[in-house]
C-alpha cells in the first residue's frame, strides 16, 4: 500500500529519518516532492553527505513506513549515488526521468517515448511544514508556477513557500567515568622510644666492719657459729651470679582500615546555545510584459 501525503507530512512534522531496505538510518528526511497531476507523494530528499552538499533524492514508490521512519527498497550505496537534482521546488521530466532510469523504474531504452510526456508528470515540492500540498486542486503542474486558470480568466494565483529551521537536541555520549582503586606503595618514617637494660654495679665499702673469725670466747650459738664457719669458707671462692638483661625491639604490624568512601553522580546542566542556520524562501514579484 502506498504511503499516502498526509503519512509523509506527519512523518516530516515528527522529523522522520529514511531509512535503507535493511532499516540502517540513511538521514534525516529532507523535502517532500508530490507529483503535479495526482497529488500523490513520489520523491523524498534525504541528506547522505556532509554538510554542503545537495541531497539525495529517492522515489517512494514501493516504499512503507517504519513507525514514524521512511523504508526505501533500496540499499544506502543506492541512494548515496544517486544523480544529484537541483532543489528549487519542481522536478523537470528530464530530470525526473534521469533518476527513474537511475532507480531502474524505467528502461533505458524508453527515452524517446517518455521525453514527450506531458508537463502534468512532473513533481513539485511539497510544504509539509504547513500542513497542507504545494498544489491545487486544479493544478496540471505548470513550470511557471501558476495553479491554474487561463490567460481569460479574471484571477490567477501562484503558491509561495519557504524553508523553515526546525531545530532539536539529540543526546550524545561525551566521556565515560570509571572508579579504578590501586595499590599504591609509599615509605613511612615513625619514630619509636625503645627501652633496654643495663648492668650497673654499685660498690658499698663496708666501714667498720666486725671480722669473720670466732676465738672460742664468744657467745656464739651452734646456729650461728656454723653459719660463720661457712662464711669464712666461700669468702675467697669464685662466686657466679647471673642476671638477664632485657631490651625492646620495634616490631611492625599492618592494619587495613577504612579512610574514606568515594561516591559519583551524574546531574544534568542545561545552558542556551544560538543555532544559526540558513532557510530559503520565495518572494512573488510582478512583472509587467508589454506586448
Amino acid at each position: 500500500m502506498m504511503i499516502t501525503l498526509e503519512q509523509m507530512k506527519d512523518a516530516m512534522n515528527a522529523g522522520a529519518n529514511v531509512l535503507s531496505e535493511d532499516g540502517a538510518v540513511l538521514g534525516p528526511m529532507g523535502q517532500l516532492y508530490v507529483d503535479d497531476a495526482t497529488g500523490d507523494p513520489s520523491w523524498v530528499t534525504v541528506a547522505t553527505h556532509t554538510a554542503g552538499n545537495p541531497e539525495s533524492f529517492a522515489p517512494l514508490r514501493d516504499a512503507t513506513l517504519d513507525g514514524q521512519d521512511v523504508r526505501l527498497p533500496y540499499p544506502h550505496g543506492t541512494v548515496y549515488e544517486s544523480p544529484k537534482m537541483s532543489q528549487d521546488g519542481h522536478l523537470s521530466p528530464e530530470e525526473e526521468q534521469h533518476l527513474l532510469r537511475y532507480y531502474g523504474l524505467i528502461a533505458a531504452t524508453d527515452d524517446d517515448g517518455l521525453a514527450a510526456a506531458p508537463t502534468g508528470d512532473r513533481s513539485s515540492r511539497a510544504d509539509a511544514y504547513a500542513g497542507r500540498s504545494d498544489r491545487s486542486d486544479s493544478s496540471e503542474g505548470r513550470s511557471d508556477g501558476f495553479a491554474g486558470g487561463s490567460a481569460d480568466d479574471d484571477e490567477v494565483s501562484m503558491t509561495r513557500s519557504e524553508e523553515q529551521l526546525r531545530v532539536g537536541t539529540e543526546l550524545r555520549e561525551t566521556e565515560r567515568v570509571r572508579l579504578v582503586k590501586r595499590v599504591v606503595t609509599e615509605d613511612v618514617t615513625m619514630t619509636v622510644q625503645i627501652r633496654r637494660e643495663e648492668l650497673v654495679v654499685e660498690r658499698v665499702p663496708v666501714q667498720d666492719g666486725a671480722p669473720l673469725y670466732d676465738d672460742g670466747a664468744g657467745t656464739f650459738s651452734k646456729a650461728e657459729r656454723e653459719r660463720l664457719y661457712s662464711a669464712v669458707e666461700t669468702a675467697f671462692n669464685g662466686d657466679v651470679v647471673e642476671m638477664v638483661l632485657y631490651e625492646e625491639k620495634p616490631r611492625i604490624e599492618v592494619d587495613v582500615v577504612p579512610i574514606e568512601r568515594v561516591r559519583i553522580s551524574r546531574e544534568a546542566r542545561t545552558h542556551d546555545e544560538v543555532v544559526t542556520g540558513q532557510v530559503r524562501k520565495e518572494v512573488i514579484e510582478t512583472e509587467r510584459i508589454e506586448l
